[in-house]
């Protein structure tokens, strides 16, 4: 049985005798007060800290997380969730800023000029990977109790090279051990070449351009001048002719698309050995159809405009 306080007990006594002693009538009148002071409460807790828990807003107000979540819904509370970004440095919106601007009057002159350059970057993949419970279901009349292994003793990883230019997927190329200058040179002097070579002549003819970040072999001087003789005044980079801000990833198609599109094929279940693992990777590149990647490309002219409005501070939020 509920208890009520003396406060409690004189306001329904009250509400008894302004209802002509209608019971039934002063009950839903205090039912309807009650409600009101649980709203204001709730939206009181809500406004003091919104990130809090529904179950807290319900401890606080002493009601039930249902009444709290129906609160909410009625005053059109939505429930956003945070939004990861790269953290920047001072300076690093005016560089940002920099590039946009170059860029968008790069567009103006040519509305596919972003589809002539070769975006680039490297990444790691491991047979550890990455095993996320709220995308990976399985439906069933009655529960089958799967489980999947996790973080295994016996670790393995490759780093590799992509390139996107246009519609297609340049590489991977698997890159041995840590990347060195050495490297990346022969990198770019041997398979990126040779890759060139085997795409049809129209992708040739479009070349235009070169993008890399900051990652330390690429700033090497025997990298600098390979680039100045390929892309002679347009190739991107730290040392480049444009400057690439440094980190960006949300400008750089490789970083807010294909990494992630990558990684959901190859760790969808765990690698048993480093040959499965590549072979994973170049299935789900091979996978990656022409209409995607040019519309991961395309993406880019909003994202500069985005930029620019926030003044080269983060836009993805």
């Amino acid at each position: 049985m509920a208890t009520y306080s003396q406060t409690e007990k004189r306001e329904m006594y009250e509400l008894y005798i302004s209802n002509n002693k209608n019971a039934a009538r002063a009950a839903q009148e205090y039912q309807a007060r009650r409600e009101r002071v649980n709203e204001i409460n709730v939206l009181a807790q809500v406004h003091v800290n919104p990130e809090g828990s529904t179950l807290n807003f319900a401890r606080e107000c002493g009601t039930s997380s249902t009444t709290v979540k129906r609160i909410l819904k009625d005053n059109h509370y939505h429930d956003y969730k945070f939004k990861p970004v790269q953290t920047l440095y001072p300076g690093d919106g005016d560089r940002r800023v920099a590039f946009c601007r170059w860029l968008q009057i790069k567009l103006m002159a040519d509305i596919n000029y972003r589809r002539k350059i070769i975006w680039s970057d490297e990444t790691t993949f491991t047979n550890s990977g990455i095993f996320n419970r709220k995308n990976k279901h399985y439906y069933a009349t009655e529960n089958p109790h799967l489980k999947q292994e996790t973080r295994p003793q016996i670790r393995f990883h490759i780093n590799v090279w992509c390139g996107i230019l246009d519609d297609t997927i340049i590489g991977p190329f698997i890159i041995d051990g840590n990347l060195n200058s050495q490297k990346y040179l022969q990198l770019l002097e041997t398979q990126l070449e040779d890759a060139l070579d085997h795409l049809p002549l129209r992708y040739v003819r479009n070349l235009e351009g070169f993008q890399q970040d900051g990652t330390g072999p690429h700033n090497a001087a025997l990298v600098t001048q390979y680039l100045n003789n390929r892309f002679p005044n347009n190739w991107i980079g730290t040392h480049g002719p444009v400057a690439w801000p440094p980190r960006s990833p949300c400008l750089n198609p490789l970083d807010y698309f294909f990494w992630g599109y990558l990684k959901n094929k190859v760790y969808y279940t765990p690698c048993q050995n480093m040959a499965e693992l590549r072979e994973r990777l170049n299935q789900a590149c091979r996978s990656c159809s022409p209409h995607i990647i040019r519309k991961a490309v395309d993406e880019m002219n909003g994202r500069i405009l985005k930029c620019l409005r926030q003044n080269g501070l983060q836009f993805e939020q």
